[in-house]
């Protein structure tokens, strides 16, 4: 699942990268904090332990303030409300009512998080749950998290003689979806809990059919219609006259000169409310079709500018619900389109989703055409993006001016079966047609027009050319439409078929040509391991001539192996060399393929070519060696040591995360698997969601040979833990485990157990060992006093292991085996509601656990014990005040059992900081990639070095080459800039503006210029940045007195990582009157005297440092800090 483009609120926005586990670069997102207000302001510790009580709107804030933090509220289909960050790789899971006691497994893989209830297991493994409604990741991407809607969206699917009612489940029908045999549903969260029950105590096998969620996809001309050949179409005087095509997308212009009269009908099936286009994608493709290039004297007119449209708006700012697509695919066909464009898409699991089920029966009911996007994934191959996966889809891939196939258009094979896709290519980078009044995408070109790339973009021009041919054939069906534009498409000869198809499309010649092909491409099956026996696979084409005379034809066949090499002679071949087909008839002939012929495994691809003298007709070839293969046989066993129908597995090959469900009633499953190293986890557990569960992980699957895993709960071993105290109460108990993936900071693949009770969880580990440093454990309990206290404490019990995951854990532990830290909280306005958490960390680079968050007081204190034995510890804290919020994140630390520590959170200065090396995970600094320069700074940063993420009012990074701007964000300390290969000089800058959360450093900004140059490799390089930090001795109130000289120590220090260098010049100026005026302050080594004036309220600090590299720094932090006036 994922989102169309993100526009977000203008507002307060927050940036909290703490426990995160992040892809490089990635930006975080923006969300209210009202998720964990509101259990702080019930003084509730957010734990595994409790139902979800506290009022959503504990805490009211301000209506306009957004926040970039990571802390989320999603509640799931089971009424369970799962708090997770951005990136994390675990969660805190609060059971519904009346669901206490309710075990929860997770699982993560690099960009998502899974948080499934084990009594959902049993559907999932049925097939009868998508996914997608338990990966909390995606559900916060599609804005399905509880700060941003009460309701989830689902559709459901059922058989074609029992139509659904609306109480069945309890949730309200929002329209009925007939092409799919469903129903697009909401389920208030409120209710989700008896939405669940229903589900649950229903009979899904008479009936329902499948719950998925409705989920979010995303939208994916002067050179560019002259390229297909569209104005040889309109000399012959094919214009698109008579021929309605729906424009499926974000909207349409009505206004813009281009389209003035050109829309016949319009419906809006998005959760806004009208027909306008507020991002310009759909007025951008709507003009590709059929703009009449009015207001650019013709110039950037349309492929078929004669056409009709149908505006059918399916997609808001945020994305297109797939139950909106699929209402709008039914309208257009009921409206009588012959062609729909569809520019949009998301990832293709395999699955027949309800996207690609509605393209291929209404193309079978109605011979309407969908012409759709293939994704803008590439350049991996298996990248075809749903629905352009659909079989009956005309799927269209991008290509540039010089026939070259884009880099971000998606490849085929398509997953699930290597089938071919995409079907056809079109030109799709830098695309120029019309912008929207209300749009906001684009790059500017003439007045009224916008430059755009994408395979998007490439789709309308093939679905004008798709119009032109209509016109030309208007008893046509869209399968016929689709045969002649294929059939004559124009192949790039350095591209194999699963890159272009037939080639790129070329309606000059389509409206010339009469040959044709059933089908419009050949996909053999692909032929299993080992080869010895492979046998000869032949299929029927069948050639129809649609003109009036006789044509023969000359057939012949390439073809080209997984290796880029010409096939060898015999794995494709044709049954005769010469056909002649009559006038208006047809003609068969047979190709086979013989994978015994072949040398390489993979995918062997190739064109069936038939020439007349006049003509050429291709047809894509393409079958699969499959590559060595073996079988992995999994016995799942319960308790009692009988064959369980509750055993489940989920399995992830470790070289692209492929995923497949293991689940077989019987308690034994079979799949076929490539040679090659696997993650399994397996599951076993009760009748009852209370019941207990085995987790037997097999995180180091090497498939070598036909293997048998037993994962037999009577070999995990239960996971017990006493505290010091037994009158502590248990508010997590987290069992977990990550194996790294790739050399990239943050790309671990795992999963675990979250509970409440300790005593229902078994673990072991099946299979054999990893090394230490490539996989890491942890089994984590925090815990909390049964009695709150003004000055709190909390225990925070975990241990770690490398190599292999727990095979349950029995500790006893006493006081001389903890350490103690005392915290003290600086102040925070009247009214604010904070909290303390601390997750484990793995040491060797391994992500961090979850965390109990428990409420303390600012100002005041708080104590914690900690294990120490093979542990760091990644803390932080949360405030909020008036609607908006602070993360302060410590760097990670490791601790001596028996040692007292004395920590100081939230006193000034604020400012800017940089990670450490093992803080690496959280924040990724100023780091570059290749070609890409990444930042990820926190600007308000503590004086003990804890990062600091802040609400803030306004806000922005800006990077410049040389005096060019590269680009902007709207985010404090937080870009991802793509640059020049060539080493040249940057500057860098950052600033941030807040109020309500604190009255000091309530403006800070900085500047840094450096040097930079292509870096190789994937793992990121950190740049020669520094930071300038201030420590005044201040009181409890972030104050120092008025009417003194005051000594403030200055501190340069460099990002870990980054080539080391010396401070050359430091200076300070400093200023009184929030900037308006500064004034030098001496330096003295590496202290600044700093006088203090009697009628002074603030001090502001400005700093410029010069290395010897030299690279430089410039930071302003406006009310550093306060001045008081001696009684």
């Amino acid at each position: 699942m994922v989102t169309h483009r993100h526009f977000s609120p203008a507002g307060k926005h927050i940036h909290d990268r703490r426990c995160q586990l992040r892809s490089w670069g990635n930006p975080s997102r923006r969300l209210g904090t009202t998720a964990i207000a509101a259990a702080l302001a019930a003084g509730t510790a957010l734990g595994a332990t409790q139902a979800a009580s506290a009022a959503p709107n504990a805490l009211s804030g301000n209506e306009n303030s957004t926040a970039t933090s990571t802390e989320h509220s999603v509640t799931l289909i089971t009424g369970d409300r799962v708090l997770v960050r951005d990136g994390a790789t675990s969660a805190t899971v609060q059971a519904g009512k009346g669901r206490e006691g309710t075990t929860f497994s997770t699982f993560h893989t690099p960009g998502h998080l899974y948080v499934v209830p084990v009594d959902a297991m049993a559907l999932l493994g049925r097939g009868k749950l998508d996914r997608g409604l338990f990966d909390v990741t995606a559900l916060v991407d599609a804005g399905y998290d509880d700060a941003k809607r009460d309701s989830l969206p689902l559709i459901v699917t059922h058989s074609a003689n029992q139509p659904l009612a609306a109480n069945t489940l309890g949730a309200s029908i929002t329209r009925d979806l007939p092409a799919v045999h469903g129903s697009a549903m909401v389920a208030a969260k409120s209710n989700a809990g008896s939405v669940w029950q229903a589900l649950t105590g229903h009979d899904l096998s008479a009936g329902i059919d499948k719950v998925w969620l409705d989920g979010m996809n995303k939208p994916s001309l002067d050179r560019s219609v002259p390229q297909i050949g569209a104005p040889i179409a309109w000399q012959a005087g094919y214009t698109g006259t008579g021929v309605k095509v729906a424009v499926l997308d974000t909207g349409i212009d009505a206004t813009h000169p281009d389209l003035a009269g050109k829309i016949a009908a319009e419906q809006n099936f998005s959760p806004e409310t009208d027909t306008l286009d507020h991002v310009g994608h759909g007025t951008h493709v709507a003009s590709t079709i059929a703009g009449t290039g009015a207001k650019s004297g013709g110039r950037f007119k349309g492929v078929a500018p004669d056409a009709t449209l149908l505006n059918g708006k399916v997609c808001a700012t945020h994305g297109c619900p797939t139950s909106a697509i699929i209402a709008g695919m039914q309208w257009a066909a009921d409206q009588g389109a012959t062609i729909a464009n569809l520019s949009l898409g998301g990832k293709d699991s395999g699955a027949d989703d309800p996207l690609k089920q509605a393209v291929n029966t209404l193309s079978a009911q109605r011979g309407i055409l969908f012409v759709i996007a293939a994704g803008n994934s590439g350049s991996e191959s298996g990248t075809i993006e749903s629905p352009g996966s659909a079989e009956s889809a005309l799927t269209v891939g991008a290509v540039d001016r010089d026939e070259s196939l884009a880099r971000f258009s998606s490849r085929g094979p398509r997953t699930g079966d290597d089938a071919i896709k995409p079907d056809i290519t079109a030109p799709g980078v830098g695309i120029v047609a019309a912008r929207s009044s209300t749009g906001t995408i684009g790059t500017p070109a003439e007045d009224g027009y916008v430059a755009l790339s994408g395979t998007s973009m490439a789709t309308p021009h093939v679905a004008g050319s798709a119009a032109l041919l209509a016109q030309q054939h208007p008893d046509w069906k869209g399968t016929q439409l689709k045969a002649a534009l294929t059939a004559s498409a124009k192949p790039n000869t350095t591209l194999n078929v699963f890159q272009q198809g037939s080639g790129r499309v070329d309606v000059g010649k389509a409206i010339s040509e009469n040959i044709t092909t059933e089908p419009t491409n050949l996909s053999l099956p692909t032929q299993p391991w080992p080869h010895t026996n492979d046998k000869p696979v032949s299929k029927t084409v069948t050639y129809h001539n649609t003109g009036k005379t006789d044509t023969t034809l000359s057939l012949a066949i390439d073809g080209t192996g997984p290796d880029g090499k010409p096939a060898p002679a015999g794995l494709f071949s044709v049954n005769t060399d010469k056909i002649t087909i009559p006038a208006g008839g047809q003609t068969q002939v047979t190709v086979t393929a013989n994978t015994k012929a072949g040398n390489v495994d993979g995918p062997y691809s190739g064109t069936l070519i038939a020439t007349s003298d006049t003509s050429t007709t291709r047809t894509p070839v393409a079958i699969t060696r499959e590559a060595e293969t073996y079988t992995l046989t999994v016995h799942y066993t319960g308790f009692d040591g009988k064959p369980t129908a509750t055993g489940y597995g989920a399995l992830f090959a470790m070289r692209d995360l492929k995923f497949t469900s293991l689940y077989d009633p019987s308690g034994t499953v079979s799949v076929r698997l490539p040679k090659g190293d696997y993650l399994l986890d397996n599951f076993v557990t009760g009748a009852n969601r209370t019941d207990p569960v085995a987790s037997l992980p097999a995180p180091g699957l090497s498939i070598t040979k036909d293997t048998t895993i037993d994962a037999d709960a009577r070999l995990a071993k239960q996971i017990k833990v006493t505290p010091p105290d037994p009158t502590l109460t248990l508010s997590l108990g987290e069992i977990g485990y990550s194996r790294k993936f790739s050399p990239v900071p943050g790309q671990d693949i795992g999963g675990g157990v979250i509970t409440g009770d300790l005593s229902k969880v078994y673990t072991a580990q099946v299979g054999p060992a990893l090394p230490d440093d490539q996989l890491g454990a942890v089994v984590n309990t925090q815990w909390s006093q049964a009695t709150p206290t003004p000055s709190p404490s909390f225990y925070r019990l975990a241990w770690t292991r490398h190599g292999t995951a727990f095979t349950g854990i029995d500790k006893t532990v006493t006081m001389d085996q903890l350490a103690k830290v005392h915290y003290s909280f600086g102040p925070a306005p009247a009214g604010s509601h904070a909290a303390k958490d601390a997750s484990p960390v793995v040491p060797g680079g391994f992500t961090a656990a979850g965390a109990a968050v428990f409420p303390v007081s600012m100002p005041g204190t708080a104590t914690e014990y900690v294990t120490t034995e093979d542990v760091q510890w990644n803390s932080g804290t949360t405030q909020i005040s008036n609607g908006s919020a602070v993360f302060l994140n410590e760097q990670p630390k490791s601790y001596q059992a028996g040692r007292t520590y004395h920590e100081r959170l939230n006193y000034g200065v604020f400012g800017p900081t940089l990670p450490t090396l093992t803080d690496i995970h959280r924040y990724l600094g100023v780091s570059r990639v290749a070609d890409t320069i990444a930042v990820d700074t926190p600007l308000f940063g503590d004086s003990s070095g804890a990062g600091g993420d802040s609400s803030t009012d306004t806000a922005s990074t800006a990077l410049f080459h040389g005096d060019t701007k590269i680009g902007e964000s709207t985010q404090p300390g937080s870009g991802r800039f793509a640059v020049p290969a060539e080493a040249g000089d940057y500057r860098l800058t950052t600033e941030a503006t807040r109020s309500g959360v604190s009255d000091v450093s309530t403006r800070v900004s900085a500047t840094w210029t450096f040097s930079s140059s292509h870096v190789d490799g994937a793992v990121p390089t950190q740049l020669p940045i520094s930071v300038v930090r201030f420590d005044p001795e201040l009181d409890d109130n972030n104050a120092a007195h008025a009417g003194q000289l005051e000594r403030v120590p200055l501190s340069v220090r460099r990002q870990p990582g980054a080539p080391q260098a010396s401070t050359r010049q430091l200076s300070l100026e400093v200023s009184y009157d929030d900037g308006t005026n500064w004034v030098p302050a001496p330096v003295l080594g590496d202290v600044a005297l700093v006088w203090h004036p009697f009628d002074a309220n603030f001090v502001s600090l400005r700093a410029k440092a010069t290395s010897s590299d030299g690279s430089t720094v410039e930071e302003t932090v406006i009310r550093a800090y306060k001045l008081t006036k001696s009684s």
